[in-house]
């Protein structure tokens, strides 16, 4: 037979082993944990900085530089009537502005913004691609053949692929979703450090 003794320091050793398993498990999931809002944090950076953030900042410049050309050379203000001269008479003072704009601050901008989604369209969080970001890239494509067609002198050359005017507040949208995703994300941390403290 085991003397009392002895049964009770098994029993507490027993406790003590529990209790560093238990400290163990809390450790092990709570770094987890933070491992994991810090992965979401880092992601959701990447995202602003190399895809939502210059791409909003090109197409907004761009419909921006849009809407002045047109105030600036429609005969009556409106993109219809800007566009009906344009069609009307290619080698027209609108015309000539509307391929000095192209040239010179449009599809640069275009440029940028189709670099953007080709180079960081492994941030997007969809599954499949937003199509307006695949008619901006293909837009922006023809725009290329259509300015290489004004050189060689074919001043009637348009583009049959539609710049996405609509991008503008898809990407807006989205700019603003991952802000706020961003700040709740670091809000969880300073409300975990508060805690802490």
């Amino acid at each position: 037979m085991r003397p009392a003794g002895h049964f009770i320091r098994d029993s507490s050793m027993g406790g003590g082993f529990w209790a560093l398993a238990a400290g163990y498990l809390f450790a092990y999931f709570n770094a987890k944990s933070i491992e994991e809002r810090k992965a979401r944090i880092e992601r959701v950076n990447k995202q602003l900085k190399h895809l939502y953030g210059p791409l909003l900042s090109s197409v907004t410049a761009s419909r921006s530089a849009f809407h002045a050309m047109v105030k600036q050379h429609s005969p009556d203000g409106t993109k219809e009537a800007f566009q009906a001269a344009v069609q009307a008479n290619p080698d027209g003072p609108e015309a000539r502005m509307y391929r000095l704009w192209m040239e010179e601050v449009l599809q640069p901008l275009n440029e940028r913004a189709a670099k953007v989604i080709t180079e960081h369209i492994d941030l997007l969080d969809s599954q499949g691609l937003e199509p307006l970001l695949l008619q901006l890239v293909a837009a922006t494509s023809a725009y290329r053949v259509m300015l290489q067609r004004w050189k060689n002198g074919d001043l009637g050359a348009y583009s049959a692929i539609k710049y996405p005017d609509s991008i503008v507040d898809i990407v807006s949208k989205e700019f603003t979703r991952f802000k706020r995703r961003q700040a709740a994300l670091l809000g969880e941390g300073s409300v975990r450090l508060r805690a802490r403290l």
